[in-house]
């Protein structure tokens, strides 16, 4: 009976363990001259919508038009499979429109092409939401939010990816 109670408890605590965290879980403040004056830009890599020419779109009253966060149409991205990053592991930096620079440790095994970015900002920024009150969200519906390029960091041999999110609004 002892070795069932004990089995029992030991796949619950491996059955918790392996829940999925948090945004506010896996987060952790950046300070904005860890990332900009610690280490060296290594690219600007734009994410900006195709027009029905085939060639980036521009909007009539100026500006780029960058990928839609809460409902992203990935056919629509400009190179959507160019590669941003070969690393395995990135550091995911977000500071629109919440009130503290946050990042996070995003891990996939072939590195990250745009589509790959955009749906983990997409599956962020719906969590970051869901805790307005906890990040200081105000003034900003997520449908506004719009992705216009990632500034890719070299720290100390870890590879931080800066979203430059806007509100089309």
């Amino acid at each position: 009976m002892k070795n069932t109670y004990f089995l029992l408890i030991l796949v619950l605590i491996t059955i918790s363990s392996c829940k999925k965290k948090t945004i506010s879980e896996k987060s952790f403040e950046i300070v904005k001259s860890d990332v900009m004056y610690g280490g060296m830009i290594v690219s600007a890599i734009p994410f900006q919508i195709e027009g029905d020419n085939g060639k980036r779109y521009i909007r009539e009253k100026g500006g780029v038009g960058g990928i839609n966060i809460s409902n992203p149409e990935l056919d629509k991205l400009y190179n959507v499979d160019n590669i941003v990053t070969d690393s395995t592991n990135a550091i995911l930096i977000i500071d629109f429109p919440i009130k503290k620079r946050i990042g996070y440790i995003i891990k996939n095994e072939n590195g990250f092409r745009k589509r790959d970015i955009v749906l983990e900002l997409k599956k962020t920024y719906s969590e970051l939401y869901s805790e307005k009150d906890a990040f200081g969200i105000c003034c900003h519906e997520l449908s506004d939010l719009e992705l216009i390029g990632i500034v890719k960091f070299n720290v100390d041999n870890k590879i931080y990816l800066e979203a430059n999110i806007e509100s089309k609004k």
